[in-house]
């Protein structure tokens, strides 16, 4: 017997797989006749480039009916619509359809965590909103200062890295701190600059702006003997910083006057022998109401001595006060129970190596008035 001639079961075998071929063949054929209603339901790790080899077809053909964009990753379990070649609208529409049903179906029977976070307020696929920024932070480059006043601005490095001053930076600052109506200006105290470069740190290197720096002596002045006369003080607001805050932290440096104006939009700081601070309730222009006769000792000047903002100045910054006038009231922490330190002599030349109290007193609580 030939070792090579069909037996039975040989032949039986062989019908089965040409059986198998032929269905597959057949199918394979009717899903190509029908392509604009063939719904191919993504496995994990399949990309469209195999999918559209697949089927006969392109990337973008796919893409343009099933609403893809370029880049977007699939997911396991996802239907994709594979249209017909001339027919790719039609398979558009079938596709946008799908997806809709899809959408109306899973709203009513939404999953029961769906449910509980649209009961939070917070609907599904929307962006969680941005955390707020921290009013005191490491700045992204410390020492450096931005300064603004009306349309000049300032960004100078005026802080070393181990927080002494840069001698090369004051010309700088006393040309934008000079006096806004003559242009009148004067060498800008080192501790001063010093002081206005560490609230700068304190608070993420936000940008400064200026209300008044040096101001000639003026027969009119409520002070007789103003820090501003000397290039000692300073009125400034931080962008986005409530005055509060910066008033609270200038209040820790020893051997320096701080003055906070309610009803205006800026805070006072300057440098002395002594420590100091005061409120006065007035409004621009007023002669000054302090909240106390140590506020009136004190005090270095009211808001009638302070320039007015030359052009392009910009607005108080956010809870600075101005916005509602504030009733005058003597709080715990107000100027009337400061007590002054021993004095420290000021270095003229660089600054104070350390320009904050080690235990300030009467430090105010964070947001007092």
């Amino acid at each position: 017997m030939d070792a090579f001639a069909p037996t039975p079961r040989r032949r039986s075998f062989r019908l089965r797989c040409v059986a198998l071929l032929a269905g597959a063949a057949a199918a394979l054929l009717s899903v190509y006749a029908e392509a604009g209603d063939v719904v191919h339901v993504v496995s994990r790790g399949q990309v469209l480039v195999h999918i559209a080899k697949r089927y006969r077809t392109t990337v973008e053909a796919i893409r343009a009916a099933n609403g893809l964009r370029p880049g977007q990753f699939l997911k396991p379990g996802q239907e994709l619509v594979i249209p017909e070649k001339g027919k790719e609208a039609e398979a558009a529409k079938k596709a946008a359809a799908r997806r809709a049903s899809k959408e109306s179906g899973g709203k009513k029977g939404a999953s029961a965590k769906e449910s509980a976070a649209a009961g939070k307020g917070k609907k599904k696929g929307e962006a969680r909103p941005a955390k707020p920024m921290p009013l005191v932070m490491k700045p992204k480059r410390p020492g450096f200062v931005k300064m603004v006043r009306g349309s000049e601005r300032l960004e100078t490095q005026l802080l070393t890295k181990h927080g002494r001053l840069v001698p090369s930076a004051l010309p700088k600052l006393g040309k934008m701190m000079r006096h806004a109506q003559s242009g009148a200006k004067i060498a800008i105290d080192p501790r001063l600059a010093t002081l206005i470069g560490m609230v700068s740190d304190h608070f993420g290197g936000r940008t400064i702006h200026i209300t008044s720096g040096f101001r000639p002596y003026s027969p009119t002045q409520y002070t007789k003997d103003s820090k501003h006369n000397l290039g000692r003080a300073i009125d400034f607001s931080i962008e986005g910083v409530p005055n509060t805050k910066l008033r609270d932290f200038c209040r820790t440096f020893r051997n320096a006057g701080v003055g906070y104006y309610p009803n205006s939009s800026f805070v006072h700081l300057d440098v002395r022998t002594t420590k100091a601070f005061w409120i006065d309730y007035s409004r621009p222009g007023e002669a000054p109401r302090y909240d106390s006769p140590v506020a009136r000792a004190s005090a270095d000047e009211s808001t009638a001595d302070v320039d007015q903002a030359p052009s392009g100045a910009t607005p108080a910054p956010s809870g600075s006060g101005k916005e509602k006038p504030t009733t005058p009231h003597t709080p715990a922490g107000g100027s009337g129970d400061t007590h002054p330190p021993p004095s420290q002599v000021v270095d003229p030349s660089t600054g104070n190596s350390n320009s904050q109290d080690p235990t300030p007193r009467n430090a105010p609580k964070a947001g007092q008035d």
